[in-house]
């Protein structure tokens, strides 16, 4: 990886259906992430687009599929030249419309180079609760080579799932980057400061969650946005509001972490086959 990488999780709400003005939204955070930081790469959260579904309903899903779109399509070819613009790296989450199957959705991150263009695409692998009624899970666990590093994606309920990540370290990531739409359900906000911390920590890797708030459906997201270094210690971290969190990645840290403790060569994978059989 680049050695200095500066990060941005923008914390932001998201208006439902309202692709235009989120986009909007994103353009001034990444200008203000460009001035205020120099940031290198800026991330938004997931379904950044049009905003979070809502428990299974005819009316609304017919709302929410008509206004979600293809990959390329307007909202990544926004992003594409925001990122452009700007001379930034851009990761964000949105709905992606099947490219031949009508009405069939995946729950996706976009990621786009300062070059403005697309580089990469992960598809959300593991699906909870009602998301099943509305997105279809993908196979997507590919790692994104970049000038500032290698990256890999989860999204929300993907990082729950220590296999993925592992996955992802194992195909060479240096930053792992987590999309969230993590609701208030647990009054637990701190739990994602410290599953971030818990995931850097057990690769040995720069782990970043940018998380949402406001209310969608019914829904209130807490925020809670945090950057962790190898050493599964929190560069900075969000409390629930409005806000632009940023971190400084270094390469010299990485490197000496995984010189001071070797966890890929001392891995036993013959002793895990449990992991892969089905239930």
């Amino acid at each position: 990886m680049k050695d200095k990488v500066v990060v941005a999780a923008v914390q932001m709400d998201v208006v439902l259906y309202d692709m235009k003005a989120n986009l909007q939204y994103i353009e001034r955070s990444v200008k203000e992430a460009k001035e205020e930081q120099n940031a290198d790469l800026v991330v938004f959260p997931e379904l950044a687009n049009i905003g979070y579904i809502r428990e299974r309903n005819k009316e609304f899903g017919c709302n929410y599929i008509k206004v979600s779109e293809k990959v390329p399509g307007e909202f990544t070819d926004g992003l594409c030249e925001i990122a452009k613009n700007y001379g930034v790296y851009l990761i964000s989450g949105m709905t992606e419309a099947h490219p031949k199957i009508a009405a069939t959705l995946y729950n996706s991150a976009v990621l786009v180079t300062p070059k403005g263009e697309i580089a990469g695409v992960h598809r959300k692998a593991h699906i909870p609760g009602y998301e099943k009624h509305y997105f279809i899970p993908a196979n997507t666990n590919e790692v994104f080579e970049t000038e500032i590093g290698t990256i890999g994606i989860g999204i929300c309920y993907d990082n729950q799932f220590a296999e993925l990540t592992r996955s992802y370290a194992l195909k060479g990531a240096e930053i792992l980057v987590m999309l969230w739409n993590m609701p208030n359900f647990s009054n637990q906000p701190q739990m994602l400061h410290r599953l971030t911390s818990t995931r850097a920590f057990e690769n040995r890797f720069y782990a970043v969650s940018c998380n949402r708030i406001g209310e969608n459906g019914g829904i209130s997201f807490f925020g809670h946005s945090a950057i962790a270094n190898p050493l599964g210690e929190l560069i900075s971290a969000a409390a629930d509001e409005e806000t632009i969190l940023y971190g400084v990645l270094e390469r010299d840290l990485l490197l000496a972490e995984r010189a001071q403790m070797s966890i890929f060569r001392d891995r036993r994978p013959e002793l895990y086959g449990e992991l892969t059989k089905p239930l």
